[in-house]
């Protein structure tokens, strides 16, 4: 079975290029979907968030993901810490979704925001950054989620650098094409997935 990550800056258009591989047939495992998992009320994980973050809980009990967001993007010490206790259950989700696809799918995309930060680059046999000027990220995230615009550059900010991230990619796909382009682009991803040297594809 073939692992291809799929990753970018916040708002980069990630989320929609993954459902153009869905539109193909090719699953698509979601880092967010199985971070929502690992804090459903009763998990180990939200006890743990709980602990360290009291403040950010609503008062049926309920995490206020609004609040911890605005913690974390605010301070490098709390995002580690939350980091530390969250990214080890998903990435353990992550790998028991793939076993279960074992056999079943000769290829899979893992759509993940911190694919380089994490190290799970080094699980997979092709990585695909989907880019856009940080220009057109401030704009998205200030439409999508009413954010300022100087809290859309402290979210943009406290990510890889985009020089890093587009140099350790396989493939760069533009996250701004019209989806008329996209199938062709999901097509060579593919293709490119199966050969035993990928090489790059700008």
């Amino acid at each position: 079975m073939t692992i291809i990550g799929l990753t970018g800056g916040i708002a980069s258009g990630k989320s929609h290029v993954a459902r153009f591989f869905e539109e193909a047939g090719i699953p698509v495992i979601h880092s967010d979907q199985l971070a929502r998992e690992v804090v459903l009320p009763g998990t180990v994980t939200l006890e743990r968030i709980r602990q360290a973050f009291p403040d950010v809980f609503l008062r049926d009990g309920m995490l206020d993901r609004k609040a911890l967001g605005k913690k974390i993007f605010s301070s490098e010490k709390d995002r580690k810490l939350l980091e530390s206790i969250v990214h080890p259950p998903v990435r353990k989700l992550f790998h028991e979704k793939l076993r279960l696809l074992e056999g079943q799918a000769p290829t899979v995309v893992y759509e993940v925001p911190l694919l380089f930060e994490t190290g799970l680059d080094r699980e997979m046999d092709l990585t695909v950054v989907v880019d856009v000027p940080e220009t057109i990220q401030v704009d998205r995230l200030v439409r999508r989620d009413r954010m300022t615009e100087e809290e859309a550059k402290k979210r943009i900010a406290v990510q890889m650098p985009r020089e890093e991230r587009l140099k350790r990619a396989h493939i760069v796909v533009p996250g701004d094409l019209p989806d008329s382009e996209l199938p062709h682009w999901i097509r060579r991803i593919t293709e490119m997935s199966r050969k035993e040297d990928p090489g790059f594809l700008r």
